[in-house]
């Protein structure tokens, strides 16, 4: 067993073809082939299914092996890495995650500028709900990712804040309030993001969940879409002032009474075992973000 074919492994597991994966981890369809019959034999277990197509999928015991193989995998890195920023060489790979809508100025300002200062790391970004970015720090899918602060289980460091607010129509009978009380949003409809996080953002903004659940109408991908819902008066949606555009039409952002805050952070699996990278990408972000022309908007 090598980390050859444990690359392979995890690239096929990803992609879920021979094509994608030598792509991915630059070897031809034949090697990568090689590689994962090596590693099966020598385990003496199937750990993907393959059908006439050339899709494959994990098997049961390659389930249960994955979250090993990606940690030994994220530790080799990490030692490579550690090897390197002893002689002063600030290299390797980076795998950053962020849920899908959430503070995009930040993450375009943060990259360009780390991928700046640092050309020498490869990043790669994942784009997920909160639950799949916890989850892939968790597993060690990626070495770091933009989260909700507090996050539980890891790691995590408050790198800036954001208002959360009521969209809602210009003819709604909110609009009689210059910020709207918790309790007044119990008796709405809601149309809320699929990110992973709509209870959590009607919890913060002080809705009673129990029951509010059976009103959230509506659920869909796009902000854009969300916004043109609620235009049209199919229900409100509580969103951070950050991801609205510069100019609203046809709908209105309330301030909550009291003011509600969505705290962002970055979070590791563990600080002590982060790669170099993954520490540079925490350590520099912190400082950028408290430099004031960074905008957390657009």
């Amino acid at each position: 067993m090598n980390f050859s074919q444990l690359q392979c492994f995890v690239a096929l597991a990803e992609m879920g073809s021979f094509t994608e994966a030598s792509y991915a981890v630059n070897m031809t369809q034949s090697a990568v082939s090689h590689a994962l019959a090596a590693l099966e034999s020598e385990l003496g277990v199937t750990l993907l299914e393959r059908n006439r197509k050339g899709v494959v999928a994990l098997t049961s015991t390659g389930q249960r092996i994955m979250p090993h193989v990606r940690e030994l995998l994220a530790q080799a890195e990490a030692i490579e890495q550690e090897a390197k920023a002893a002689h002063g060489v600030a290299e390797g790979k980076l795998r950053v995650g962020s849920i899908l809508s959430l503070c995009p100025g930040l993450l375009a300002s943060v990259l360009t500028r780390f991928q700046q200062q640092y050309p020498e790391i490869d990043v790669v970004l994942f784009e997920g709900t909160m639950v799949e970015v916890h989850e892939w720090i968790g597993n060690s899918i990626i070495d770091v990712g933009f989260v909700v602060h507090p996050a539980k289980g890891m790691e995590s460091k408050r790198i800036a804040s954001d208002e959360l607010c009521a969209i809602v129509p210009l003819n709604h009978r909110l609009n009689a309030y210059d910020a709207v009380p918790p309790h007044e949003l119990n008796e709405e409809d809601f149309v809320m993001a699929k990110a992973g996080c709509s209870f959590q953002l009607m919890e913060m903004a002080g809705i009673d969940i129990s029951k509010a659940r059976p009103r959230l109408r509506y659920q869909a991908t796009d902000s854009a879409t969300i916004l043109a819902m609620v235009r049209e008066g199919l229900g409100i949606t509580v969103q951070p002032r950050m991801l609205l555009p510069q100019k609203l039409e046809g709908v209105v952002a309330l301030p909550l009474d009291p003011p509600q805050q969505l705290e962002i952070g970055l979070a590791v699996k563990s600080q002590e075992k982060a790669s170099p990278a993954a520490r540079l990408f925490v350590q520099q972000t912190m400082a950028w973000t408290q430099e004031p022309q960074l905008s957390l908007a657009h």
